[in-house]
């Protein structure tokens, strides 16, 4: 599902998609917090970090123009706007000859627990890892 952002009255998808492109090839990255911020760099200005939301950013281009390459790669990679590269292909579909189990890829999930504590007071800790497909036999990539 692709959302259109609205800053004002103006319909900002076509600038978001080329800002968010400019971002791309400047190499912006985007960050997330323990808190669930983000934060975007600063092509301009290195080792700096640009507060950044689905609705503004702090640096100065959102400030004069309500629109930046910070906040068009957070709307990119949050799929609120779509790439202009479009949307990803679908996969291929399985061969014939690859294993049912995996895909082919060679791993599976599998899901483990175990009790931590003792009697009321532990409680149950629930991961999945990685395993070796026992269906084809390939290794485990590493």
């Amino acid at each position: 599902m692709v959302t259109h952002v609205r800053i004002g009255s103006v319909e900002n998808r076509p600038a978001l998609t080329r800002l968010a492109g400019k971002a791309r090839a400047d190499g912006i990255r985007l960050f997330r917090d323990r808190a669930g911020r983000y934060f975007a760099s600063s092509a301009s200005k290195p080792g700096t970090l640009h507060y950044v939301t689905g609705y503004s950013c702090d640096c100065l281009g959102f400030v004069t123009h309500h629109r930046c390459k910070h906040h068009a790669a957070l709307m990119t990679a949050l799929g609120w706007v779509e790439d202009e590269r479009g949307p990803e292909p679908p996969a291929p579909p399985a061969m014939s000859g690859t294993c049912s189990e995996c895909g082919g890829t060679g791993t599976i999930s599998v899901a483990h627990s175990r009790w931590i504590g003792s009697g009321k007071l532990g409680y149950r800790d629930e991961w999945n890892a990685p395993t070796a497909c026992p269906g084809c036999g390939k290794e485990e990539a590493a």
